[in-house]
C-alpha cells in the first residue's frame, strides 16, 4: 500500500467523512443501475477520495469499497458469491485501486514540490528586489560621493597653479623691492609685516593642498613616519601626547596607510586647534584583517551635526568620513560637550580605494555615536 500523506484540502476526519460518501454514492449508483458491474464506479470513488482527501483517505475508500462488493452486492442481480471470476475481479479491482493511489499520491508530491519552489523563487525574487534596490542606492551615494571627490582634486590642482603660483610670485617680488637701497626705513618694515603675511598665506595653502592629496609614505616605516607627523603637529603646544601600539606592526597597503595617516593628523589637528585639550591620546592596533586607529582627548567637546556636515567652517569631519568611505572603512565619532572626543576608525587591511565604476564605498558605515 503506498505510503499515507496528508490530505492538502481537508481535516483528517472531513477526509474519511468525504471518502465514505464517495463510496456510498458509487453503492446507490450501483444499486440503481443493477446488472451493470460497478466496478468502475467503486474505482472513481478510490480516486477521488484519494484527490481530494490524500493517501490515506483513498486506501481507506479501497478498502471500504471492497467491503461493500463483497459484503452488500451479493445479491441477484449481482450474485458476485456465486460468480467464478469474482475472485480475480477483486484482485484486478485491488491493483488498479492501488495504483490509482500511487499516481495520486505523485501528484500531490508534484504539486507539493511545485509549491516549495515557487515559495522559493519568490524567496529569491523577493531578496534580488531587495539588493536592486540597495544597490540603486548605493549608486547614488557613490555618484554624491565621487563627485565631492573630485571637486576637492580639482580645488586642490587650481589652488596649486594659482594662489600658490601666485603668492609665490609676490613673495620674490617683496623680497626684491626689500632689497632696494632706495627703500625708506618705514617702508621696509610695513613690507616685512606684508612679507610675513604672504609668507603665512602660501604656508597655510600649501597645507590645504596636501591635505587634499596623499602623503608619499611608500618605503617609510608606516608606524614611526605616523608618530613624526603627529608630533610634529602637536609641536609648540602643552598637550601631553600618547601614543600607542598594540599587535605586531606590519606592511599595509598604500591606501590603507594614507587613510590612517591622514584621519590622524585631522583628528590630532582638530585637537590642537579646538579642543583646548590637556592630553590627546593615539592608539593604533594591527589585527588579523584589520587596522583600527583610535584617537581621544579630554576637551571641550561639541555638539555633532547628523549628517557630518563641515563643522564651525571646516570640513575635517567630512574629509574623514570620505576617507573611510573610499576604503569600504568604518569611521565613528563620539563627542559630547565637557567630554572630550573620540575618533574611531577601522580599515581593512587589504582595502583599496574604490573607484567610480567599482562598487560603492562603505558611506554607511560612517557613524556619530
Amino acid at each position: 500500500m503506498p505510503a499515507s500523506s496528508k490530505s492538502p484540502f481537508w481535516s483528517p476526519l472531513v477526509g474519511y467523512l468525504l471518502g465514505a460518501a464517495f463510496v456510498a454514492a458509487a453503492l446507490v449508483i450501483s444499486l440503481a443501475l443493477g446488472p451493470i458491474m460497478p466496478f468502475s464506479l467503486f474505482l472513481g470513488s478510490v480516486l477521488l477520495s484519494a484527490w481530494f482527501g490524500g493517501t490515506l483517505v483513498g486506501s481507506f475508500a479501497l478498502l471500504l469499497s471492497i467491503l461493500v462488493l463483497t459484503l452488500v452486492l451479493n445479491r441477484p442481480p449481482f450474485l458476485f458469491w456465486t460468480d467464478a471470476d469474482y475472485p480475480t475481479r477483486i484482485i484486478t479491482f485491488t491493483i488498479a485501486g492501488l495504483l490509482l493511489l500511487l499516481a495520486v499520491a505523485a501528484r500531490h508530491r508534484a504539486e507539493r514540490s511545485l509549491r516549495v519552489a515557487n515559495a522559493e523563487l519568490a524567496r529569491h525574487a523577493t531578496a534580488e528586489l531587495v539588493r536592486t534596490r540597495r544597490r540603486a542606492r548605493a549608486q547614488v551615494r557613490r555618484a554624491g560621493l565621487q563627485a565631492r571627490l573630485e571637486e576637492r582634486t580639482r580645488l586642490a590642482r587650481e589652488i596649486h597653479d594659482t594662489l600658490l603660483q601666485g603668492f609665490t610670485g609676490v613673495s620674490l617680488q617683496l623680497l626684491a623691492t626689500m632689497g632696494r637701497p632706495d627703500v625708506a626705513p618705514e617702508c621696509r618694515t610695513a613690507l616685512t609685516s606684508v612679507l610675513s603675511l604672504a609668507q603665512k598665506t602660501l604656508a597655510d595653502a600649501r597645507q590645504a593642498v596636501w591635505d587634499m592629496r596623499p602623503p608619499p609614505l611608500e618605503g617609510d616605516d608606516f608606524v614611526a613616519s605616523l608618530r613624526a607627523a603627529l608630533e610634529s603637529t602637536l609641536a609648540g603646544t602643552t598637550l601631553a601626547f600618547d601614543y600607542t601600539i598594540r599587535g605586531v606592526p606590519r606592511p599595509l597597503e598604500g591606501d590603507v596607510e594614507t587613510a590612517v595617516y591622514r584621519v590622524a593628523q585631522e583628528a590630532v589637528t582638530n585637537v590642537v586647534k579646538h579642543a583646548d585639550a590637556r592630553t590627546v591620546r593615539v592608539l593604533l592596533s594591527f589585527r588579523p584583517h584589520s587596522v583600527r586607529l583610535v584617537v581621544a582627548d579630554d576637551g571641550r567637546g561639541f555638539d555633532l551635526e547628523p549628517g557630518l556636515q563641515a563643522y564651525a567652517g571646516r570640513w575635517g569631519l567630512l574629509g574623514m568620513r570620505e576617507r573611510a568611505s573610499q576604503l569600504r572603512a568604518n569611521l565613528s565619532i563620539r563627542s559630547v560637550p565637557g567630554e572630550g572626543t573620540k575618533i574611531v576608525l577601522r580599515v581593512p587591511s587589504r582595502a583599496h580605494t574604490v573607484l567610480p565604476n567599482q562598487g560603492i564605498a562603505a558611506a554607511s558605515g560612517a557613524g556619530v555615536v
